[in-house]
């Protein structure tokens, strides 16, 4: 049985991260309605509870009613035009992307810095050795592994380049936001940098 004081401490650990998402989630939705109006966006909630409401009756093992609500999301996708879907996904996708930002920053703020998060080959076999693979499974599995190399020349990668520097942009700002000495004022440019940024990352791939 679950001690009630992990349950305190596990929901601490995760308050900042719940901030985060909290924070970069409405922003966006306030973008979106701005970019893409009001109906739109019930139409994504709409969609995006269906989805969820789907799988987490799949995973309860109700399976006549995932499949109901799987029928009813496919309907939903179905009546939208290809514009519709192109910014759904954009939606989804950058929606997706800002929640990965606020967990990578919460894990740095749990570790102290990317060196603890980040493990090398090394910790990772011993690891493995400790936990009961053998020296020699775990080298004739790595052996085994195959590397292939893709040459790619996609028109985008320098929108790539550009994007990537937004994401980096955000997660420092989420880090400086966690600075207790911030001040209303500092805390306002913050929220507009962050809206600048959300905005600039969402509207530049509507017109494609």
């Amino acid at each position: 049985m679950t001690d009630t004081t992990d349950d305190i401490a596990e929901e601490i650990s995760f308050q900042s991260f719940d901030d985060d998402c909290r924070l970069l989630g409405n922003l966006l939705n306030d973008i979106l309605h701005r970019e893409v109006g009001t109906t739109f966006v019930d139409k994504l909630e709409r969609i995006r509870v269906l989805a969820q409401s789907a799988c987490n009756m799949r995973q309860a093992g109700i399976v006549n009613m995932a499949e109901l609500l799987e029928k009813q999301l496919a309907s939903e996708l179905s009546k939208m035009t290809l514009q519709e879907a192109f910014t759904l996904a954009r939606a989804f996708s950058h929606y997706l992307t800002m929640m990965g930002i606020a967990e990578t920053h919460h894990r740095v703020r749990k570790g102290g810095n990317m060196a603890q998060i980040s493990k090398s080959c090394d910790d990772v076999f011993n690891q493995l050795v400790q936990g009961g693979v053998s020296p020699d499974d775990l080298y004739n599995t790595v052996c085994k592994q195959e590397v292939e190399i893709v040459l790619t020349a996609h028109p985008t990668q320098i929108n790539r380049r550009t994007l990537q520097y937004k994401h980096i942009r955000i997660a420092h700002l989420l880090d400086y936001n966690d600075r207790p000495d911030l001040s209303p004022e500092d805390r306002e440019m913050l929220i507009e940098d962050l809206v600048l940024l959300l905005s600039c990352i969402f509207t530049r791939g509507l017109s494609v």
